[in-house]
Order: C-alpha cells, then sequence, then structure tokens
C-alpha cells in the first residue's frame, strides 16, 4: 500500500538516537523468489539504482547525516551502504561497521531454493512451512536483539545512526518493539525502504515512527503485504 507522509529529519535531541532502519537494494535472487538466508548474493542493476535513489534522497532532499552505520555483513548490505553513502560529500560519510549478527535469519538446507520449491520440500518433509527449517524464531531474535542492543550501547554519545540489514530482521525488530500498526506475519518492508526508531536512552524504550518509507522511489510509504513477495 502507498500513501504520503512525512519523513523525519536528523535528530537533535541528545537524549535521542534516531535509528534509520534500511533494508538492503533488490538481488536476483529477491526477484526471483529464492531464498537467500546467509547466502552471500550480491545487489543487481536495479538494487545499485534504489541504494542511490535512497542516498541522493537522503543527503538532497532530507539533510539526513549520520553518526555512524552499522551493517549487516553480508554483501548485499555491504553493497548497498556503499552506494548510500557514495551520493554524500566525502567529508560527511561516516564511519561503517559490519555486525554478524544483523544478518537475515539462516534458513538451513532450503537457503538456494525456490519459494515454491522450499514449500514442497517441507511438505514432503512433514513439515507445517519451510519457515520450519533454518534457525528458530527464539534463536534469531536472541541474536539480533542481542546485536541491536549492543550497538545502543556503543552509540550512548550519538543522534543518528543507520542499521542496514535484511527483510525478515526488520520484520522481527520490529515485532521486538512492540509494532502492532501492521500484521507483523505478513509485512514485508520493500527493498531500500526506511523504517524509523526513536530510542530514548533514558528509559530505553524505542518508538517506532515510519514504517517502510520508500519516498526515494516515489511511491510514499510502500510495504510488501504478501510474504510471498519479496
Amino acid at each position: 500500500m502507498t500513501k504520503d507522509i512525512p519523513f523525519y529529519n536528523t535528530n537533535e535531541d541528545p537524549e535521542v538516537l534516531r535509528i534509520f532502519l534500511i533494508r538492503h537494494g533488490q538481488t536476483n535472487e529477491n526477484s526471483q523468489k529464492i531464498l537467500q538466508g546467509h547466502l552471500d548474493t550480491d545487489l543487481n542493476d536495479t538494487g545499485k539504482e534504489q541504494a542511490q535513489k535512497l542516498g541522493r534522497y537522503l543527503t538532497e532532499n532530507r539533510n539526513i547525516k549520520f553518526d555512524k552505520v552499522f551493517s549487516s555483513d553480508l554483501k548485499r548490505c555491504q553493497q548497498t551502504t556503499k552506494e548510500v553513502l557514495s551520493e554524500y560529500p566525502e567529508t560527511e560519510r561516516p564511519e561503517v561497521q559490519l555486525e554478524y549478527g544483523l544478518r537475515e535469519r539462516s534458513m538451513g538446507e532450503i537457503q538456494g531454493m525456490y519459494l515454491s520449491d522450499a514449500e514442497k520440500y517441507a511438505e514432503k518433509r512433514g513439515k507445517a512451512s519451510f519457515r520450519d527449517f533454518g534457525e528458530t524464531p527464539d534463536e534469531f531474535q536472541h541474536r539480533l536483539t542481542q546485536t541491536v542492543s549492543k550497538i545502543m550501547q556503543k552509540s550512548t554519545e550519538l543522534q543518528n545512526i543507520a542499521i542496514v540489514s535484511h527483510g525478515g530482521s526488520i520484520r522481527q525488530l520490529l515485532k521486538w518493539f512492540n509494532y502492532t500498526e501492521h500484521d507483523m506475519h505478513r509485512i514485508i518492508v520493500f527493498n531500500t525502504s526506511c523504517t524509523i526508531i526513536d530510542y530514548h536512552k533514558s528509559n530505553h524504550k524505542y518508538d517506532v515512527k515510519r514504517v517502510g518509507n520508500t519516498q526515494h522511489l516515489g511511491g510514499g510509504e510502500f510495504i510488501v503485504s504478501d510474504l510471498r513477495l519479496r
């Protein structure tokens, strides 16, 4: 769905850490509905263009400046980070720290399968869903939340950071942030969408401001509500 909404600017409150949570750009595997998990896939040309558009929007339209960027260590996130920051003047490019813990959920033995094949594979093995392979939801959430909590601890003197991660990771974090506006079992944020969260340093609370904003792609806020669409 799409709707026109305002985009939050650079945070100037020292008691708040504003998190710009960015999903990586499109990969060929996304467009082909292939389950990536921890596979180290590359952005395709569309994904690179999406990331460049986001970088131009952040720096030229919104004047967003990051104190630091934390990125999943998988290539599709590293490449997204590189393309976004390439649109900034060199003197305004922040330090980038890679974090294994920001990776997508590992899909185990079905990584690399087409979604349709993974569903058939699960059925043949008596599984209720292809989601029953790989990391459990509890394992996934523990890894992610431990990583984000450590990032918050490292960022007490900062006011604006970007976290570049994956669709499933962002959905899992939104559950942890107690976000309830959309059905979290079906939500997928679009490639290079920007989700904005304010972390209040005094009480360690997260306040979700925007989810899945894609104004840089011309769509206002675009949230994919069908899990089959990647």
